[in-house]
């Protein structure tokens, strides 16, 4: 979960323009609360993926002050004193508390200005074990995916050597034609085969695609065409380990000659923010779509 602390003027529809900011962008809100100073207000809005809700706000000219990952804690319900007895216990350690709110599972959200000393002298209020809460932040649905890889490349010696082997693989899934594999050519691979890099690339792509083509459906934005030119880049450090530093896609999409292409572009923002892959990953995923009409015909 993540904290955004959003500085808005204290006007009529800040506060609309937020939930229809991220309302468009599927991104649920999990819990916030607005604080007025003077004539600009402060707001602090609970949130999943904290990095899709500070794209949508920064994108609809909302400015982001920080975002940050909050201190979750469940006060005992029916008891009298457990707001006293939890914030005393953060001021007896020094702790300040920045914002405090509460989330829609009824969890104490807590910012402050020194985490790790807060965890410590709030364990006795740690929602760990709430395994039921915990279910309900994620999605209620789990859906399960099962494939077989197996290693193709025993030339004789198995790996009696480094140099010994190849690195060809095959991907099998129940009913789906097998895709063979091998690691990418700088890691001894065969480039005419795919290596794991590209097909997590391509998943990304594959997945924003599929969300981008079910939104424009229910929205009235007819695609006629779509192709995305994605690329990664990672990082391959001294002792041999690496990871991707980011993933640019880049589809161009057709629509018909009566869709609206400002809509189409808005669609982007919120597939991006609903992908499975894009939301899995802990590396930024950028956009940068085009979108045009087909040729008028007379």
């Amino acid at each position: 979960m993540y904290d955004l602390e959003l500085d808005l003027p204290n006007t009529p529809g800040a506060l609309a323009k937020i939930g229809e900011v991220m309302g468009e962008a599927g991104i649920p809100v999990e819990g916030g609360g607005v604080f007025v100073v003077g004539e600009r207000a402060i707001a602090h809005f609970l949130f999943r993926d904290g990095q899709a809700a500070e794209r949508a706000a920064q994108a609809a000219g909302i400015r982001v002050v920080i975002v940050r990952e909050p201190l979750i804690r469940r006060l005992k319900q029916g008891t009298p004193g457990q707001l006293g007895a939890i914030s005393r216990a953060l001021a007896d350690a020094g702790v300040n508390i920045i914002a405090q709110y509460s989330d829609h599972h009824n969890r104490l959200i807590l910012l402050c200005d020194q985490v790790e000393k807060a965890a410590s002298a709030t364990e006795a209020w740690s929602d760990k074990v709430d395994s039921r809460v915990q279910m309900e932040t994620l999605a209620g649905k789990q859906h399960r995916y099962a494939v077989t890889v197996t290693w193709a490349g025993n030339t004789g010696a198995g790996t009696n050597t480094y140099l010994g082997y190849e690195r060809s693989y095959e991907i099998a899934a129940e009913g789906k034609p097998t895709i063979v594999g091998s690691s990418d050519p700088a890691f001894r691979g065969d480039a005419h085969r795919w290596n794991p890099e590209e097909l997590l690339v391509a998943s990304l792509s594959a997945c924003h695609k599929l969300w981008f083509l079910g939104l424009c459906s229910q929205a009235g934005v007819t695609v006629t065409a779509y192709e995305d030119a994605a690329e990664g880049s990672m990082i391959e450090e001294a002792n041999g380990a690496g990871q991707f530093q980011s993933v640019t896609l880049r589809p161009h999409v057709t629509i018909s000659t009566a869709s609206d292409e400002a809509k189409a572009m808005k669609l982007h923002h919120q597939a991006h923010a609903m992908c499975f892959i894009a939301r899995s990953v802990n590396f930024p995923v950028a956009n940068d779509p085009t979108v045009t009409r087909e040729a008028m015909t007379v």
